[in-house]
């Protein structure tokens, strides 16, 4: 019986045959795999590879194949996989999911922590492909889904898991029993009452005037017991979606501040460590409180003011600004390698998180960072600069002129580059590691899209834009497919005596 396994070094070449002939795919560091026999000088196993189908589909397809380390690697048979219960590499991959973030945190032991989940389908058709095989009797664990904060593309993807439980066809359902539920205590109320708009300042809760100031004091903890009625659309839907699996198996929510690392304490036993490094709460006749912040400076900005740690000029008060900038923002820790995740963060809250970093009252140096905001103009220098990070993941995409923002700006690109720690630092952006087949002229099924649309020149999808990472604490492994199975895009760094990361050669058999 194959004994499940997991790849032991960077990346492993399968074939169809035992003398490196017809390459089925190429597994990476950490990913399992089921060995069906091993001798001296190959790995026999069981995996799935993926074969495109008439309708343009990627289907799963469970074949077997050989890891024969090429001699010149110096790689032995015996050194490419681990049994499944010594594993130590912690997974994090950022995926595409258009206008939006959504990533997956997965530790060594297998434990799964979501973090945000876009607007549309895209995140949980990518878990149904990840964790295949679930069902209503055995959904895969979650021990954690962290919503960054309140905006929509950020966690309406989520319900999509729930939505897909249902679909036509299985290798798209996906069942899941999350834990634990965390978020920045910001609900987002109805834009309109009584067919009138609502203030800026009454869009997100119950607030408080403190001098010149506005707070934000209604802050929630659990979203059930929040009433359909001071939520928007999307929380409506979102809290829907909650009752559901809290139905199934009781949640944990919180709101999540500076100082709650034991919100993440199922992960320690691995040595895993989790910083919530904002939002940075204030307190407000003894009520946990979050500013209300405004609108920046108009743009476009060229120059250094955004190296600046005081405070921003911004001006009125803007509900959206408000929420991007309490965004939670946590630093994750393994060995000698952090990751930090930043939400939308903006320039305001940006300087907060960097005074009190440059005070030494909280470290946001990483080594692996998920720009905050798509890769916003209104972003802070200074953050950036302290966080002086090796590879920068941007996540945004192309989707409609409605959702267009320019996104990533060249200046927010140029500032990665400038303040990163090495001379040539990593920048990835989602969208542009996805990778779209030219299909030529072709017309809509549906006639009356037809009509109105006619003819169009189409792409098809044949690579989804994922920046993927692997660390066991010593070393960080950085990657990305290629639609070309023969490529990918891959890059290795190791500790130094000092503890330093510094590039490494890439281990590949």
């Amino acid at each position: 019986m194959a004994q499940k396994h997991v790849i032991n070094v960077d990346l492993a070449d399968v074939w169809a045959d035992k003398d490196r002939k017809n390459l089925l795919r190429t597994l990476a560091w950490g990913d399992e795999v089921a060995v069906i026999r091993q001798t001296s000088n190959h790995v026999e196993v069981s995996l799935a590879t993926f074969h495109e189908a008439l309708d343009g589909s990627v289907l799963p397809e469970a074949t077997t194949g050989f890891i024969t380390p090429n001699k010149s690697s110096g790689i032995k048979a015996s050194d490419v996989v681990l049994p499944r219960n010594r594993n130590k590499v912690l997974k994090v991959n950022f995926v595409d999911v258009q206008q939006g973030d959504g990533s997956v945190i997965e530790s060594p032991a297998g434990k799964v922590v979501l973090v945000d989940g876009g607007d549309n389908q895209l995140f949980a058709r990518y878990l149904a492909g990840r964790f295949r095989g679930t069902t209503a009797a055995r959904p895969q664990p979650v021990e954690c889904i962290l919503v960054t904060h309140g905006d929509a593309d950020h966690f309406v993807g989520l319900p999509e898991i729930l939505k897909s439980e249902t679909h036509a066809e299985k290798r798209k359902r996906l069942f899941i029993a999350p834990k634990r539920v965390y978020h920045n205590g910001i609900v987002k109320r109805p834009s309109t009452r009584n067919k009138k708009s609502v203030p800026q300042k009454d869009l997100l809760g119950p607030t408080k005037k403190v001098g010149k100031d506005v707070f934000l004091v209604g802050l929630e903890d659990d979203l059930l017991a929040v009433a359909d009625e001071e939520m928007n659309a999307p929380f409506r839907l979102w809290k829907k979606t909650l009752a559901t699996y809290n139905e199934r198996a009781e949640i944990k929510f919180r709101r999540l501040e500076f100082g709650a690392q034991d919100a993440f304490d199922f992960l320690a036993d691995e040595d895993i460590r989790v910083d919530v490094l904002g939002p940075l709460v204030t307190e407000v006749s003894g009520t946990p409180a979050l500013k209300f912040l405004g609108s920046p400076p108009k743009g476009p900005r060229i120059g250094h003011e955004s190296l600046e740690t005081s405070d921003l000029k911004s001006s009125g008060l803007s509900a959206s600004h408000t929420i991007n900038g309490h965004s939670i923002v946590f630093r994750l820790t393994y060995g000698g390698f952090s990751y930090l995740f930043s939400g939308d963060l903006n320039d305001e809250a940006g300087r907060f998180l960097t005074r009190e970093h440059n005070k030494g009252a909280l470290n946001l140096k990483a080594e692996v960072f998920k720009v905050p905001h798509h890769g916003s103009a209104d972003f802070s220098g200074a953050f950036i600069q302290a966080v002086a990070p090796i590879c920068s993941v941007v996540s945004s995409g192309d989707e409609s002129a409605r959702k267009e923002y320019i996104h990533p700006r060249a200046t927010l690109m140029g500032a990665l580059g400038k303040w990163s720690r090495v001379p040539e630092p990593l920048v990835f952006v989602t969208e542009l590691v996805a990778f779209f087949t030219l299909e030529g002229w072709s017309k809509l099924t549906d006639d009356k899209k037809a009509e109105k649309r006619g003819d169009f020149f189409a792409f098809s999808r044949a690579a989804f834009g994922i920046v993927k990472t692997r660390t066991d604490g010593q070393r960080l492994l950085v990657y990305t497919d290629s639609a070309n199975i023969k490529m990918k895009e891959v890059y290795a760094y190791a500790l130094d005596e000092s503890g330093v990361p510094q590039p490494a050669s890439v281990l590949r058999a």
